[in-house]
């Protein structure tokens, strides 16, 4: 018996050098070979799909043991290992990698080519349910160039594949050419999560299968172009999409797409667009297509308009009365918030340090956000006792205040937040002003020692612990006496402990401390394998 997977998988095996499959070649004694019509076989029938439903539970680690169990759940098992796949069909990916293009054009493609008749093969498209195409690996691709190109034959069999995976519920797919391959392909999907990047030149309508989430140009080069009025989209599934999210450059376009359905955007919950969305002619008419709409965001970049207005005119009381969740500038929050019950206000649109004002700057505006803020992340240079009594007054019910926690040093790659776990949670004394109930206090700042170096562990937690004994006074991470962009931004967070006394406000209160920094790495090409490295020249050399 000659299993057809198995004969697929030398290639693969063998050019990427990968262990993940070793145990194809292991014994057979050891899997029970039942033939088709025993009481034995019997009990594993059961439709394909169904088995992929229930395996989709399993960790890949554990497949190995069921794919022993008979050579019937071993032919379900084994396309599982090709759920998730990456693939990178385009020459910029060659230079990004230091390799040339004439040399290594001819042979990737044929290797691309195999690998993609091989995923579209019966036996491996039904497992495939997350599928990331792009020129750059994840995490490095948000500061795209203006023009990318593809490799024709491998873009263009990629998008004819895209029906075949059936079970596909993530897809990223950026720079594809806009044509009529590329619509019928997406019309036949369902997905819970698609991201779309287009070139500038793209034209015609582009149905968007997505009926979760669905990101769209979120590039934040400078360097990126505006689509044309000749582009547009089409939602398929309106009435169950819960997250939207576009970047500068796809704004405009997200924003006529959401004037497209009288009967509005029912299940849309979150709203993440550029400050370009306040600027548009259609935004009261876009936020009322989106009734039961609980969070925007609005971001500032590079390439925003400097049109961007100082404030918002006040909006209807009908449009978006359930806002709950506001995160931008300072200037446009009263707006927002009148008439609406925020519970979590983020006043700050960038992680940039332009993304830091002056206090003196808040507060005329914090006493019109409302009563029921619970939550209040800002980003300030400084925070003087005024401060905290217009915190207190304004907002009876606040319990977690975070203060630049969203600031850090600046490191292409994948960010993986790390937190400081020593074995008993270490312990600070904060001292509020009487009238302050805060449960949670998280405060962005640079403390001595850096992440990783041998012994610099409680370095970093005594400075951690003084950087809370000494708030607020103290606090003034982002002078320029003190601050630098090229060091370590760590996450400082104070929780009131369980047995702290509840009458002593005004004075030191005990809670527990949690340290949070960010990891910064790069990860690989088709294996997706995680390549730490101090600079991009290095990480760049590993993928090779």
């Amino acid at each position: 018996m000659t299993d057809p997977l198995l004969a697929a998988a030398p290639s693969q095996s063998v050019r990427k050098n990968s262990g993940f499959l070793k145990f194809w070649k292991k014994s057979r004694p050891s899997i029970p070979d039942f033939h088709a019509g025993t009481s034995q076989s019997a009990e594993l029938v059961l439709p394909t799909e169904i088995w992929f439903e229930i395996l989709a539970y399993i960790h890949q680690d554990d497949l190995e043991p069921l794919s022993r169990i008979s050579w019937r759940l071993r032919s379900i098992v084994l396309p599982l290992y090709f759920r998730s796949q990456q693939i990178f069909p385009f020459r910029e990916t060659f230079a990004f990698r230091r390799l040339s293009v004439k040399a290594e054009l001819a042979g990737y493609q044929e290797r691309s080519l195999r690998r993609l008749h091989f995923l579209m093969s019966d036996s491996i498209s039904p497992a495939i349910s997350d599928l990331f195409v792009s020129p750059y690996p994840p995490g490095y691709n948000r500061r795209h160039r203006v023009v990318h190109t593809p490799v024709e034959d491998v873009m263009e069999l990629l998008v004819v594949a895209l029906p075949r995976f059936h079970n596909l519920v993530k897809l990223t797919l950026q720079f594809p050419p806009c044509n009529d391959t590329l619509f019928s392909s997406l019309g036949s999907l369902r997905l819970d999560y698609f991201e779309l990047e287009v070139s500038p030149t793209a034209l015609g309508e582009i149905p968007i299968p997505a009926h979760g989430e669905f990101l769209f140009n979120c590039s934040t080069s400078p360097n990126q172009l505006f689509a044309s009025d000749g582009l547009s989209l089409r939602f398929m599934f309106p009435e169950s999409i819960r997250r939207v999210v576009a970047g500068p450059t796809g704004t405009d376009t997200l924003t006529r797409a959401l004037l497209c359905h009288p009967s509005g955007l029912v299940s849309l919950e979150t709203l993440d667009l550029s400050l370009r969305f306040v600027t548009s002619a259609h935004f009261p008419e876009a936020l009322e297509a989106c009734p039961n709409l609980s969070s925007l965001r609005l971001r500032s970049s590079p390439v925003d308009s400097s049109a961007i207005p100082a404030f918002l005119h006040p909006l209807f009381p009908t449009t978006i009365p359930h806002l709950t969740n506001y995160h931008g500038p300072t200037s446009f929050a009263p707006a927002l918030a009148r008439g609406r019950a925020l519970q979590t206000v983020r006043l700050w649109s960038s992680h940039s340090v332009s993304a830091v004002s002056a206090p003196w700057l808040l507060y005329p505006i914090l006493p019109q956000l409302g009563p029921s803020v619970t939550a209040l992340s800002l980003g300030i240079t400084l925070v003087p006792d005024g401060l905290l009594e217009t915190l207190c007054t304004a907002f009876p019910a606040l319990a977690v205040l975070e203060i630049n926690t969203h600031l850090d040093a600046f490191h292409p790659g994948t960010v993986l937040r790390r937190v400081l776990t020593p074995p008993i949670p270490p312990r600070a004394r904060l001292t509020l002003p009487a009238g302050i109930r805060l449960q949670t206090l998280r405060l962005g700042t640079q403390l001595a020692g850096a992440p990783g170096a041998p012994d610099t562990e409680q370095l970093l937690l005594d400075s951690a612990r003084e950087a809370v004994r000494t708030f607020p006074g103290d606090y003034d991470p982002t002078s320029w006496r003190r601050w630098v962009v090229d060091r370590p931004w760590y996450c400082v967070e104070w929780t009131r402990a369980a047995d702290a006394d509840e009458t002593q406000f005004g004075t030191a209160l005990e809670g527990t401390l949690r340290v949070e920094y960010g990891e910064h790495y790069f990860q690989g090409f088709e294996r997706g394998e995680r390549i730490d490295a101090q600079s991009v020249e290095k990480a760049v050399l590993r993928m090779l």
